[in-house]
């Protein structure tokens, strides 16, 4: 799986979780409340953990990539 920032993309802040068989999840960094009509929380439970300790990078990232 991959942890992606869409350039461009909507608000709120939040990161894409996309599986090798391309099914994906929207993450939201505030809450990490995760949106997906394929994956379940525990599907991407490694990425949850590392998005919740990198959260103010990705927040970085996606600030200066999302002006």
């Amino acid at each position: 799986m991959t942890i992606q920032v869409n350039v461009p993309d909507h608000r709120p802040p939040h990161v894409h979780v996309v599986m090798t068989d391309r099914r994906d999840a929207s993450v939201d960094l505030a809450t990490l409340a995760m949106t997906s009509r394929t994956l379940r929380a525990s599907d991407i439970a490694e990425a949850l953990i590392w998005i919740e300790a990198n959260r103010a990078f990705a927040t970085k990232v996606i600030t200066e990539c999302n002006p």
